[in-house]
Protein backbone atom coordinates (compact mmCIF):
# COMPACT_ATOMS: atom_id res chain seq x y z
CA UNK A 1 0.00 0.00 0.00
CA UNK A 2 2.86 2.37 0.77
CA UNK A 3 4.42 1.91 -2.68
CA UNK A 4 1.05 2.35 -4.34
CA UNK A 5 0.48 5.64 -2.54
CA UNK A 6 3.97 6.85 -3.41
CA UNK A 7 3.52 6.35 -7.13
CA UNK A 8 0.00 7.76 -7.01
CA UNK A 9 1.42 10.84 -5.33
CA UNK A 10 4.25 11.21 -7.83
CA UNK A 11 1.84 10.96 -10.75
CA UNK A 12 -0.56 13.41 -9.14
CA UNK A 13 2.04 16.03 -8.28
CA UNK A 14 3.77 15.92 -11.63
CA UNK A 15 0.87 15.87 -14.03
CA UNK A 16 -2.32 17.06 -12.33
CA UNK A 17 -2.16 20.55 -10.88
CA UNK A 18 -5.68 20.12 -9.57
CA UNK A 19 -4.33 17.70 -6.94
CA UNK A 20 -2.60 20.50 -5.06
CA UNK A 21 -4.22 21.56 -1.83
CA UNK A 22 -3.86 24.96 -0.19
CA UNK A 23 -0.26 26.12 -0.70
CA UNK A 24 2.19 25.91 2.16
CA UNK A 25 3.20 29.19 3.76
CA UNK A 26 6.94 29.67 3.60
CA UNK A 27 8.60 28.72 6.87
CA UNK A 28 12.24 29.65 7.44
CA UNK A 29 12.92 27.21 10.26
CA UNK A 30 16.57 27.93 10.99
CA UNK A 31 19.54 29.99 9.79
CA UNK A 32 22.55 28.30 11.38
CA UNK A 33 26.30 28.89 11.12
CA UNK A 34 28.73 25.97 11.24
CA UNK A 35 31.19 27.86 13.43
CA UNK A 36 28.55 28.49 16.11
CA UNK A 37 27.27 26.00 18.67
CA UNK A 38 24.02 27.99 18.97
CA UNK A 39 20.93 27.57 16.84
CA UNK A 40 19.67 30.45 14.73
CA UNK A 41 23.02 32.21 14.69
CA UNK A 42 23.83 32.39 10.98
CA UNK A 43 24.73 35.60 9.14
CA UNK A 44 25.57 36.43 5.53
CA UNK A 45 25.70 39.57 3.42
CA UNK A 46 23.17 38.92 0.66
CA UNK A 47 23.56 39.79 -3.02
CA UNK A 48 22.55 43.43 -2.65
CA UNK A 49 25.18 44.03 0.03
CA UNK A 50 27.91 42.40 -2.06
CA UNK A 51 27.45 44.99 -4.80
CA UNK A 52 30.38 47.37 -5.04
CA UNK A 53 31.75 50.09 -7.33
CA UNK A 54 34.89 49.91 -9.43
CA UNK A 55 36.84 52.95 -10.69
CA UNK A 56 34.90 54.59 -13.48
CA UNK A 57 31.72 52.67 -12.67
CA UNK A 58 28.42 54.51 -12.52
CA UNK A 59 26.58 52.23 -10.11
CA UNK A 60 27.23 49.45 -7.64
CA UNK A 61 27.20 46.08 -9.27
CA UNK A 62 27.46 42.43 -8.31
CA UNK A 63 28.27 39.82 -10.94
CA UNK A 64 26.29 36.59 -10.44
CA UNK A 65 27.71 33.36 -11.84
CA UNK A 66 24.79 30.93 -12.19
CA UNK A 67 25.23 27.18 -12.58
CA UNK A 68 22.27 24.88 -13.15
CA UNK A 69 21.64 21.35 -11.94
CA UNK A 70 20.33 18.15 -13.49
CA UNK A 71 18.04 17.90 -16.49
CA UNK A 72 17.65 21.55 -17.40
CA UNK A 73 17.79 21.86 -21.16
CA UNK A 74 16.95 18.65 -23.00
CA UNK A 75 13.19 18.90 -22.51
CA UNK A 76 11.74 21.72 -24.65
CA UNK A 77 8.84 22.05 -22.20
CA UNK A 78 11.18 23.23 -19.41
CA UNK A 79 11.57 26.91 -18.60
CA UNK A 80 14.64 28.67 -20.03
CA UNK A 81 17.69 28.22 -17.83
CA UNK A 82 17.80 30.56 -14.84
CA UNK A 83 14.91 32.66 -16.15
CA UNK A 84 13.00 31.89 -12.97
CA UNK A 85 15.92 33.08 -10.88
CA UNK A 86 16.20 36.37 -12.78
CA UNK A 87 12.43 36.84 -12.62
CA UNK A 88 12.55 36.16 -8.87
CA UNK A 89 15.19 38.84 -8.35
CA UNK A 90 13.21 41.32 -10.44
CA UNK A 91 10.01 40.60 -8.53
CA UNK A 92 11.74 41.41 -5.25
CA UNK A 93 12.39 44.92 -6.61
CA UNK A 94 8.93 45.16 -8.20
CA UNK A 95 10.45 45.19 -11.69
CA UNK A 96 8.80 43.72 -14.77
CA UNK A 97 11.22 41.66 -16.88
CA UNK A 98 8.61 40.21 -19.21
CA UNK A 99 10.29 39.96 -22.59
CA UNK A 100 13.53 41.48 -21.27
CA UNK A 101 15.52 38.28 -20.71
CA UNK A 102 17.65 38.51 -23.83
CA UNK A 103 17.79 35.65 -26.28
CA UNK A 104 21.16 34.06 -27.03
CA UNK A 105 22.51 31.04 -28.85
CA UNK A 106 22.72 29.17 -25.52
CA UNK A 107 19.99 26.73 -24.63
CA UNK A 108 17.26 25.17 -26.72
CA UNK A 109 14.50 27.78 -26.59
CA UNK A 110 13.89 30.99 -28.47
CA UNK A 111 13.77 32.29 -32.03
CA UNK A 112 17.19 31.64 -33.58
CA UNK A 113 16.66 34.46 -36.10
CA UNK A 114 16.58 37.05 -33.31
CA UNK A 115 19.49 35.96 -31.14
CA UNK A 116 22.02 38.57 -30.14
CA UNK A 117 25.74 38.44 -29.35
CA UNK A 118 25.59 38.33 -25.58
CA UNK A 119 27.09 34.85 -25.30
CA UNK A 120 30.22 32.80 -25.88
CA UNK A 121 31.17 29.13 -26.22
CA UNK A 122 33.90 27.68 -24.01
CA UNK A 123 35.78 24.94 -25.86
CA UNK A 124 38.54 22.38 -25.36
CA UNK A 125 40.77 24.34 -27.76
CA UNK A 126 42.56 22.78 -30.73
CA UNK A 127 42.56 19.28 -29.23
CA UNK A 128 39.22 17.55 -28.65
CA UNK A 129 38.72 15.11 -25.79
CA UNK A 130 38.00 11.49 -26.72
CA UNK A 131 36.31 9.01 -24.39
CA UNK A 132 36.48 5.26 -24.83
CA UNK A 133 33.10 3.57 -24.41
CA UNK A 134 31.90 0.12 -23.37
CA UNK A 135 32.42 -1.00 -27.00
CA UNK A 136 36.19 -1.54 -27.47
CA UNK A 137 37.55 1.02 -29.91
CA UNK A 138 34.32 3.06 -30.09
CA UNK A 139 35.00 6.64 -28.96
CA UNK A 140 32.95 9.76 -28.29
CA UNK A 141 34.32 13.25 -29.02
CA UNK A 142 33.97 16.35 -26.87
CA UNK A 143 35.11 19.68 -28.33
CA UNK A 144 32.65 22.26 -26.96
CA UNK A 145 32.24 22.47 -23.19
CA UNK A 146 29.70 25.11 -22.22
CA UNK A 147 27.78 28.05 -23.60
CA UNK A 148 27.48 31.14 -21.38
CA UNK A 149 25.39 34.25 -21.82
CA UNK A 150 25.10 37.58 -20.02
CA UNK A 151 21.89 39.10 -18.67
CA UNK A 152 21.78 42.54 -17.02
CA UNK A 153 19.14 43.63 -14.53
CA UNK A 154 19.19 47.34 -13.63
CA UNK A 155 17.40 47.94 -10.36
CA UNK A 156 17.89 51.71 -10.22
CA UNK A 157 20.72 54.18 -11.03
CA UNK A 158 22.69 52.94 -8.02
CA UNK A 159 22.40 49.15 -8.36
CA UNK A 160 22.61 46.54 -11.08
CA UNK A 161 23.01 42.77 -11.32
CA UNK A 162 24.85 41.07 -14.15
CA UNK A 163 23.97 37.38 -14.39
CA UNK A 164 26.28 34.99 -16.25
CA UNK A 165 24.25 31.87 -17.05
CA UNK A 166 26.32 28.76 -17.77
CA UNK A 167 24.71 26.09 -19.98
CA UNK A 168 26.58 22.78 -19.81
CA UNK A 169 23.70 20.32 -19.83
CA UNK A 170 22.73 20.43 -23.52
CA UNK A 171 26.29 20.11 -24.83
CA UNK A 172 27.19 17.14 -22.66
CA UNK A 173 23.84 15.54 -23.48
CA UNK A 174 24.49 15.77 -27.21
CA UNK A 175 28.13 14.63 -27.02
CA UNK A 176 28.03 11.92 -24.33
CA UNK A 177 24.69 11.14 -22.71
CA UNK A 178 22.56 10.83 -25.84
CA UNK A 179 24.83 8.01 -27.04
CA UNK A 180 24.03 6.08 -23.86
CA UNK A 181 20.39 6.81 -23.02
CA UNK A 182 19.12 8.87 -25.95
CA UNK A 183 17.55 5.80 -27.56
CA UNK A 184 15.09 5.83 -24.70
CA UNK A 185 13.70 9.36 -24.30
CA UNK A 186 10.59 10.84 -25.84
CA UNK A 187 12.29 13.21 -28.26
CA UNK A 188 13.29 12.73 -31.89
CA UNK A 189 14.42 9.32 -33.16
CA UNK A 190 13.72 7.53 -29.87
CA UNK A 191 10.00 8.20 -29.64
CA UNK A 192 9.18 4.80 -31.11
CA UNK A 193 10.52 3.04 -28.00
CA UNK A 194 9.39 5.66 -25.50
CA UNK A 195 5.79 5.63 -26.72
CA UNK A 196 5.49 1.93 -25.93
CA UNK A 197 5.37 2.92 -22.26
CA UNK A 198 2.40 4.16 -20.33
CA UNK A 199 2.23 7.95 -20.45
CA UNK A 200 3.23 8.79 -16.91
CA UNK A 201 5.85 6.03 -16.62
CA UNK A 202 7.42 7.49 -19.76
CA UNK A 203 7.45 11.03 -18.44
CA UNK A 204 8.74 10.01 -15.03
CA UNK A 205 11.61 8.09 -16.61
CA UNK A 206 12.58 11.09 -18.74
CA UNK A 207 12.40 13.61 -15.90
CA UNK A 208 14.08 11.50 -13.22
CA UNK A 209 16.51 9.26 -15.08
CA UNK A 210 17.20 10.15 -18.72
CA UNK A 211 17.50 13.90 -18.05
CA UNK A 212 18.24 13.70 -14.35
CA UNK A 213 20.30 10.92 -12.82
CA UNK A 214 22.34 10.53 -16.02
CA UNK A 215 23.80 14.01 -15.40
CA UNK A 216 25.00 13.05 -11.93
CA UNK A 217 26.36 9.67 -13.06
CA UNK A 218 28.29 11.37 -15.87
CA UNK A 219 29.69 14.06 -13.57
CA UNK A 220 30.94 11.50 -11.04
CA UNK A 221 32.92 9.76 -13.82
CA UNK A 222 35.90 10.96 -15.90
CA UNK A 223 33.75 13.52 -17.74
CA UNK A 224 33.45 15.43 -14.46
CA UNK A 225 37.00 16.68 -14.99
CA UNK A 226 35.98 18.38 -18.23
CA UNK A 227 32.85 19.87 -16.64
CA UNK A 228 35.03 21.41 -13.92
CA UNK A 229 37.45 22.66 -16.57
CA UNK A 230 34.51 24.13 -18.46
CA UNK A 231 33.21 25.97 -15.40
CA UNK A 232 36.67 27.37 -14.65
CA UNK A 233 36.94 28.61 -18.23
CA UNK A 234 33.49 30.17 -18.01
CA UNK A 235 34.46 31.93 -14.77
CA UNK A 236 37.53 33.38 -16.45
CA UNK A 237 35.54 34.53 -19.49
CA UNK A 238 32.97 36.12 -17.17
CA UNK A 239 35.75 37.96 -15.35
CA UNK A 240 37.08 39.32 -18.66
CA UNK A 241 33.62 40.36 -19.84
CA UNK A 242 32.74 42.05 -16.55
CA UNK A 243 36.01 44.00 -16.66
CA UNK A 244 35.31 45.38 -20.13
CA UNK A 245 36.69 42.70 -22.49
CA UNK A 246 33.24 41.83 -23.80
CA UNK A 247 32.15 38.55 -25.35
CA UNK A 248 31.75 40.41 -28.63
CA UNK A 249 35.50 41.17 -28.62
CA UNK A 250 36.53 37.64 -27.66
CA UNK A 251 34.63 36.15 -30.60
CA UNK A 252 32.10 33.34 -30.79
CA UNK A 253 34.29 30.96 -28.79
CA UNK A 254 37.38 30.73 -26.60
CA UNK A 255 39.12 27.76 -25.06
CA UNK A 256 38.93 27.33 -21.30
CA UNK A 257 42.73 27.48 -21.07
CA UNK A 258 43.03 30.67 -23.15
CA UNK A 259 40.29 32.41 -21.17
CA UNK A 260 42.00 31.69 -17.85
CA UNK A 261 45.47 32.55 -19.13
CA UNK A 262 44.29 35.92 -20.44
CA UNK A 263 42.23 36.73 -17.35
CA UNK A 264 45.00 35.76 -14.92
CA UNK A 265 47.78 37.58 -16.78
CA UNK A 266 45.95 40.80 -17.68
CA UNK A 267 45.34 41.99 -14.12
CA UNK A 268 41.63 42.63 -14.72
CA UNK A 269 39.69 44.53 -12.06
CA UNK A 270 36.04 43.72 -11.69
CA UNK A 271 33.11 44.07 -9.33
CA UNK A 272 32.54 41.42 -6.67
CA UNK A 273 31.37 38.06 -7.95
CA UNK A 274 28.74 35.93 -6.24
CA UNK A 275 27.69 32.42 -7.18
CA UNK A 276 24.28 30.78 -7.38
CA UNK A 277 23.94 27.06 -8.00
CA UNK A 278 21.11 24.57 -8.10
CA UNK A 279 21.13 20.86 -7.30
CA UNK A 280 24.13 19.12 -8.96
CA UNK A 281 25.51 22.58 -9.78
CA UNK A 282 26.21 23.01 -6.07
CA UNK A 283 28.59 20.05 -6.02
CA UNK A 284 30.25 21.25 -9.23
CA UNK A 285 30.71 24.78 -7.83
CA UNK A 286 32.14 23.46 -4.58
CA UNK A 287 34.58 21.19 -6.43
CA UNK A 288 35.74 23.99 -8.75
CA UNK A 289 36.33 26.38 -5.86
CA UNK A 290 38.14 23.76 -3.80
CA UNK A 291 40.36 22.93 -6.79
CA UNK A 292 41.25 26.60 -7.17
CA UNK A 293 41.96 26.97 -3.45
CA UNK A 294 44.24 23.92 -3.24
CA UNK A 295 46.14 23.91 -6.56
CA UNK A 296 49.04 26.04 -5.32
CA UNK A 297 48.51 28.64 -8.06
CA UNK A 298 47.44 32.27 -7.83
CA UNK A 299 44.91 32.95 -10.60
CA UNK A 300 41.91 35.11 -11.38
CA UNK A 301 39.74 32.36 -9.88
CA UNK A 302 41.20 33.05 -6.44
CA UNK A 303 40.31 36.75 -6.79
CA UNK A 304 36.75 35.91 -7.85
CA UNK A 305 36.23 33.48 -4.98
CA UNK A 306 37.71 35.65 -2.22
CA UNK A 307 34.99 37.39 -0.22
CA UNK A 308 32.25 35.83 -2.35
CA UNK A 309 29.06 34.10 -1.31
CA UNK A 310 27.87 30.89 -2.93
CA UNK A 311 24.12 30.35 -2.62
CA UNK A 312 23.33 26.67 -3.00
CA UNK A 313 19.69 25.96 -3.82
CA UNK A 314 19.03 22.29 -2.99
CA UNK A 315 22.68 21.35 -2.46
CA UNK A 316 23.82 17.76 -2.87
CA UNK A 317 27.19 17.91 -1.13
CA UNK A 318 26.51 15.17 1.43
CA UNK A 319 25.05 12.71 -1.08
CA UNK A 320 27.59 13.23 -3.88
CA UNK A 321 30.57 13.45 -1.54
CA UNK A 322 30.28 9.67 -1.29
CA UNK A 323 32.10 9.70 -4.63
CA UNK A 324 35.03 11.54 -3.03
CA UNK A 325 36.02 8.70 -0.72
CA UNK A 326 39.73 8.14 -1.31
CA UNK A 327 42.79 6.46 0.17
CA UNK A 328 44.82 9.66 -0.16
CA UNK A 329 44.61 12.67 2.19
CA UNK A 330 42.92 15.76 0.78
CA UNK A 331 44.68 19.11 0.65
CA UNK A 332 43.73 21.93 2.98
CA UNK A 333 42.67 25.24 1.43
CA UNK A 334 45.36 27.86 0.92
CA UNK A 335 43.76 31.01 2.27
CA UNK A 336 44.67 34.63 1.63
CA UNK A 337 44.48 35.99 5.17
CA UNK A 338 44.16 39.55 3.86
CA UNK A 339 40.78 38.77 2.29
CA UNK A 340 37.49 37.47 3.59
CA UNK A 341 36.89 33.74 3.52
CA UNK A 342 34.20 32.81 0.97
CA UNK A 343 30.88 31.74 2.46
CA UNK A 344 28.51 28.98 1.38
CA UNK A 345 24.83 29.54 2.11
CA UNK A 346 22.95 26.27 1.66
CA UNK A 347 19.17 26.49 1.32
CA UNK A 348 17.42 23.16 1.90
CA UNK A 349 13.69 22.47 1.73
CA UNK A 350 13.16 19.97 4.51
CA UNK A 351 11.03 17.70 2.24
CA UNK A 352 13.49 17.61 -0.66
CA UNK A 353 14.54 14.00 -1.37
CA UNK A 354 17.98 14.91 -2.75
CA UNK A 355 19.16 17.70 -0.47
CA UNK A 356 20.99 17.27 2.85
CA UNK A 357 21.79 20.16 5.17
CA UNK A 358 25.50 20.89 5.35
CA UNK A 359 26.08 21.51 9.05
CA UNK A 360 24.40 18.27 10.26
CA UNK A 361 26.37 16.45 7.54
CA UNK A 362 29.70 17.76 8.80
CA UNK A 363 28.79 17.06 12.41
CA UNK A 364 27.66 13.51 11.60
CA UNK A 365 30.79 12.85 9.54
CA UNK A 366 32.95 14.16 12.37
CA UNK A 367 31.23 11.91 14.92
CA UNK A 368 31.50 8.86 12.67
CA UNK A 369 35.19 9.20 11.80
CA UNK A 370 37.57 6.40 12.70
CA UNK A 371 39.54 6.89 15.91
CA UNK A 372 42.53 4.57 16.57
CA UNK A 373 42.33 2.42 19.68
CA UNK A 374 43.50 4.25 22.77
CA UNK A 375 42.56 7.67 21.40
CA UNK A 376 39.39 9.66 21.98
CA UNK A 377 37.33 11.60 19.50
CA UNK A 378 37.86 15.36 19.80
CA UNK A 379 34.71 17.23 20.75
CA UNK A 380 33.01 19.04 17.89
CA UNK A 381 33.22 22.37 19.70
CA UNK A 382 33.75 25.91 18.47
CA UNK A 383 37.48 25.37 17.92
CA UNK A 384 36.88 22.20 15.89
CA UNK A 385 34.18 23.94 13.84
CA UNK A 386 36.44 26.89 13.08
CA UNK A 387 39.34 24.62 12.13
CA UNK A 388 37.06 22.67 9.82
CA UNK A 389 35.96 25.87 8.06
CA UNK A 390 39.59 26.95 7.72
CA UNK A 391 40.66 23.59 6.32
CA UNK A 392 37.81 23.45 3.80
CA UNK A 393 38.24 27.13 2.99
CA UNK A 394 34.64 28.26 3.54
CA UNK A 395 32.32 29.60 6.18
CA UNK A 396 29.02 27.72 6.10
CA UNK A 397 25.46 28.84 6.78
CA UNK A 398 22.50 26.44 6.63
CA UNK A 399 19.00 27.68 5.90
CA UNK A 400 16.25 25.17 6.65
CA UNK A 401 13.07 25.89 4.70
CA UNK A 402 9.62 24.51 4.09
CA UNK A 403 7.52 25.72 1.17
CA UNK A 404 6.49 22.71 -0.97
CA UNK A 405 2.74 22.20 -1.31
CA UNK A 406 1.04 19.00 -0.06
CA UNK A 407 -1.11 16.56 -2.01
CA UNK A 408 -4.76 16.23 -1.00
CA UNK A 409 -6.72 13.14 -0.06
CA UNK A 410 -5.06 9.97 1.15
CA UNK A 411 -1.57 11.39 0.63
CA UNK A 412 -2.04 14.84 2.14
CA UNK A 413 1.13 14.27 4.19
CA UNK A 414 3.17 13.90 0.99
CA UNK A 415 4.39 17.17 -0.56
CA UNK A 416 5.62 17.82 -4.08
CA UNK A 417 9.30 16.69 -4.12
CA UNK A 418 10.08 18.39 -7.42
CA UNK A 419 8.78 21.71 -6.08
CA UNK A 420 10.86 21.19 -2.93
CA UNK A 421 13.95 20.52 -5.01
CA UNK A 422 13.75 23.08 -7.78
CA UNK A 423 11.39 25.97 -7.04
CA UNK A 424 13.25 28.11 -4.51
CA UNK A 425 13.20 31.00 -6.99
CA UNK A 426 9.40 30.98 -7.00
CA UNK A 427 9.27 31.94 -3.31
CA UNK A 428 9.43 35.78 -3.01
CA UNK A 429 10.66 35.80 0.59
CA UNK A 430 13.40 33.27 -0.25
CA UNK A 431 14.64 35.53 -3.04
CA UNK A 432 14.55 38.56 -0.77
CA UNK A 433 16.52 36.59 1.82
CA UNK A 434 19.22 35.93 -0.80
CA UNK A 435 19.26 39.58 -1.77
CA UNK A 436 19.15 41.14 1.69
CA UNK A 437 21.06 38.59 3.76
CA UNK A 438 20.64 37.67 7.41
CA UNK A 439 22.02 38.74 10.77
CA UNK A 440 22.16 36.50 13.82
CA UNK A 441 19.76 33.96 12.40
CA UNK A 442 17.14 36.47 11.26
CA UNK A 443 16.29 37.76 7.79
CA UNK A 444 17.45 41.34 7.34
CA UNK A 445 14.60 43.59 6.28
CA UNK A 446 15.83 47.12 6.96
CA UNK A 447 18.16 49.11 4.68
CA UNK A 448 17.54 46.74 1.79
CA UNK A 449 16.02 47.89 -1.51
CA UNK A 450 14.39 44.51 -2.14
CA UNK A 451 10.94 44.06 -0.67
CA UNK A 452 8.88 41.03 0.38
CA UNK A 453 6.40 39.99 3.03
CA UNK A 454 8.34 38.21 5.74
CA UNK A 455 5.27 37.47 7.86
CA UNK A 456 5.36 33.88 9.16
CA UNK A 457 8.82 33.27 7.69
CA UNK A 458 10.77 33.16 10.97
Amino acid sequence: MTITRLFLGLTCLLFAAACSSNPTKLNVMQINALDSERSDDGSFNGLEFLADPIPGGVSNRVNIFYLHGIGWTEDPENDPLASNFIAGVAKAYELDVTGNILNSKCGTKGDTDERISNSIDITTGDTPIYYQTIIPGARLQLDKLVCMDRQTLKVDPTLEYVVYRVFWDEIFWERLQDAHVGQDDHLGYSRGIAELRRKYNRRLKDEMVNYGFSDAVMYLGPAGKEIRKAVKGAMCAAALDSAGRKFEEMGEEISAEDACTEASNSGVKTNQFAFVSESLGSKISFDVMRDAMTDGKKTILDDMIAGSELYMLANQLALLSLSDLTNSPLKAAELDTTKNRPRIIALSEINDFLSYEINPFFENLWQRQYVPEGQSLPQFDFRARENLSKTLGFDFVDIRLEFADPIVGLINDFVDPLQAHSEHSAEPAVMTLLLCGAQNGQAREVTCLATADFENTN
